[in-house]
């Protein structure tokens, strides 16, 4: 089972094939939640038109990802103010980040996705790909996936245990 790489340096045009990627063996999700790398209102458009279930909350610019930063290195008169979204489509995106509720299902994030990048890069220790190719890319990323999810599966057994 092939988890989804790619040989673009930025996550821009990324979000159409990462759900598609998705297996259609696997249940569909009906919430999908994207950084501020990923906005493109085509794609928004697209996904609306062709998949009415599925609810996208992405972040269309940095502030709304990291606007209750704890703290921030950066002296305040170097700070750039956010570019100012003035496209419908795009608009429409940050308004529903903005409330409460929006704010809540974006941080959802920071608990399901975020950790396992943390666990990879920490605990497995890996912080590069060693090979080159997409073909080569693709079956390292599978080896550590698959090395991630035994470590889960063991934590998960010796909790049932009792170990």
């Amino acid at each position: 089972m092939d988890r989804r790489v790619s040989d673009c340096a930025s996550d821009a045009g990324e979000l159409e094939p990462d759900l598609q990627s998705i297996l259609p063996t696997l249940s569909q999700p009906t919430t999908a939640m994207a950084d501020c790398g990923y906005p493109d209102k085509g794609v928004f458009q697209r996904l609306q038109h062709e998949r009415p279930e599925l609810d996208l909350y992405v972040s269309v610019h940095r502030a709304d990802a990291h606007a209750e930063r704890r703290y921030d290195w950066r002296p305040l008169d170097k700070l750039k103010p956010p570019k100012t979204v003035i496209d419908p489509v795009l608009v429409a995106m940050a308004d529903k980040l903005k409330p409460p509720e929006g704010k809540a299902r974006y941080r959802q994030r920071a608990r399901t996705v975020e950790p396992v990048f943390g666990i990879i890069k920490s605990a497995l220790g890996f912080r590069q790909f060693l090979l080159r190719g997409l073909k080569k890319v693709s079956g390292e990323w599978n080896l550590v996936c698959m090395a991630w999810k035994l470590k889960r599966l063991h934590l998960l057994r010796q909790t049932a245990v009792g170990d």
